[in-house]
């Protein structure tokens, strides 16, 4: 029975030996995985006639906005160039005709969880992109009725304060889930494409609209750790601080400062260089707090508790949470060079080997609150060590520079944070995630682990078609270092390998928080 179950499984697991052998057959089953679970989810969640009230994270809008990430990513989901899924049609055919009736509220400005229009004129103009076949050139058109809701919700968020009144309560206005946080990675992505004329022109006063959003959210920050201060005092506050609910300041990725920090940090660099110190003593600050709970990061502050006899390990409220931010601002050299410190690497270290021991939660494979949600920011570690290393080897050298020190005290775990150390832990998590439901209907082969039917079981963050999504990143970051692994031994560019290129263009990141940037899809 599911009260039984224990907050997480001991993890067994072995780690993989990363080869090109060992890469080749994840890659197979991956594929294979992605096939059958997207086969599941076209049986079980059928297309609907008319939009929900509800957003992308139950909701049938985010098994849209799944299906067209995997057409946004089939290249490297096609075995010998045959893929037996059409994913632009099973999308198209769940993105319904016509407008929804819902009103634009200011507490409900992103697509994530919002009970507004924007997760529909979202999919509307992801659709219309699809419809090119993403092609850059294409230049499709939006209807004007999309981007007016897109130009007056950005109105709404700029005019909100860092509380927004939702029912009987106040709430944080910033989130990844509700806040403007999550609207401005819809429109960073809308940004990364291009239109016809004419949408170009009406699109304008919305990209105005940007700049403004990520002031007014770190601003908001500002004002959360003021008022933190003023009533609980200052040893434990942070630069920045994000309500999640009045009076409680949140860490998690979902509903506090782990999931807006990542995509403020996909902004161009003019719209945040005023920014990065605040935003560096931030990364800082969260990774001494990291390790001063032994790699936990903590739900809020003043503490919250669900009543669990742990700290949770989920990317909600928990250590993945730190880790993909991370992810984030180590790939940022100009936030690096000014701001790292050997916390972000020994945070790195301990937080995984958190997410490596407690992470096998019993709630079974989501991202909210799954193994594939806590694997997933090693994915984006894996690239940031892999293809970054220069970067990271340069922000040390300003660090021992930047505090006249001769050499870095107390360890730098710079030896162990390779990334092998990252994608050996994400995929013995990516592959064991096929033992939970509904992927996997009979009993875990793991007889000792019994995962619960999640209680949406094919939706984005509750379900199946986050595994999806989890599984086809995974398949992307295979390629490409499967691909770089080939390119090194014979000498060949990686920066004119198209193969190559086009395996790292189908790295879309964590969906509707990213952590590789705003690649073009939410």
């Amino acid at each position: 029975m599911a009260a039984e179950r224990p907050q997480y499984y001991q993890n067994t697991l072995s780690q993989l030996e990363i080869n090109a052998t060992s890469l080749a057959e994840s890659l197979k089953e991956l594929r294979a995985a992605v096939r059958q679970g997207a086969e599941a989810i076209q049986e079980n969640e059928p297309p609907q006639d008319k939009w929900p009230i509800g957003g992308m994270f139950k909701a049938f809008p985010g098994v849209a906005l799944a299906f067209l990430r995997l057409d946004f990513q089939s290249s490297v989901l096609n075995e010998d160039g045959i893929n037996s899924l059409d994913f632009r049609k099973l999308a198209l055919e769940r993105i319904p005709d016509g407008f929804p009736d819902i009103l634009l509220r200011p507490s409900r400005l992103a697509p994530a969880g919002s009970f507004s229009p924007i997760a529909a004129v979202t999919l509307r103009i992801f659709s219309a992109l699809a419809k090119t076949n993403w092609e850059r050139d294409a230049q499709p058109s939006l209807s004007q009725e999309d981007i007016s809701c897109l130009y007056d919700a950005a109105s709404l968020a700029l005019n909100n304060g860092p509380l927004v009144p939702h029912d009987d309560r106040n709430m944080g206005g910033d989130e990844m889930l509700y806040g403007r946080a999550g609207l401005l990675w819809v429109l960073l992505n809308i940004r990364a494409h291009r239109f016809d004329e004419e949408t170009q022109k009406s699109l304008e006063a919305v990209y105005e609209t940007i700049p403004k959003l990520v002031d007014i959210i770190v601003d908001a920050g500002r004002q959360g750790s003021e008022s933190y201060i003023e009533k609980n005092g200052a040893e434990e506050a942070h630069p920045l601080m994000y309500a999640w609910m009045e009076g409680y300041y949140c860490f998690g990725a979902v509903h506090g400062i782990t999931g807006i920090l990542p995509i403020i940090l996909s902004a161009k660099p003019e719209e945040i260089g005023q920014h990065l110190p605040i935003i560096g003593e931030t990364v800082t600050s969260l990774c001494k707090l990291t390790l001063s709970n032994n790699g936990h990061l903590p739900m809020t502050l003043p503490p919250f508790s669900f009543g669990q006899t742990s700290e949770l390990v989920q990317l909600c409220h928990g250590s993945p949470g730190i880790l993909i931010l991370l992810a984030a601002a180590l790939k940022n050299p100009a936030l690096t060079r000014v701001s790292w410190c050997p916390e972000w690497n020994r945070a790195t270290y301990e937080a995984s080997q958190r997410i490596w021991e407690e992470g096998l939660i019993s709630k079974g494979g989501s991202l909210c609150h799954g193994i594939s949600g806590n694997s997933w920011p090693w994915l984006t570690l894996h690239n940031t060590f892999e293809y970054h290393s220069e970067d990271l080897e340069a922000a040390k050298s300003a660090y021992l520079q930047r505090t006249s020190a001769s050499e870095f005290q107390n360890g730098d775990q710079s030896p162990t944070l390779t990334p092998d150390f990252f994608l050996s832990k994400a995929l013995a998590f990516m592959l064991h995630s096929r033992e939970t439901r509904p992927y996997n209907k009979t009993k875990c082969a793991d007889l000792e682990k019994d995962y619960r039917m999640p209680d949406d079981p094919y939706s984005l963050f509750e379900g199946l078609a986050g595994n999806v999504c989890a599984w086809t990143e995974a398949c992307a970051v295979i390629q490409a270092r499967l691909r770089k692994m080939e390119l090194t031994g014979n000498g060949a560019s990686l920066e004119e390998d198209l193969s190559f290129q086009q395996a790292m263009k189908s790295e879309l990141g964590f969906p509707l928080i990213g952590g590789n940037g705003a690649a073009g899809l939410v």
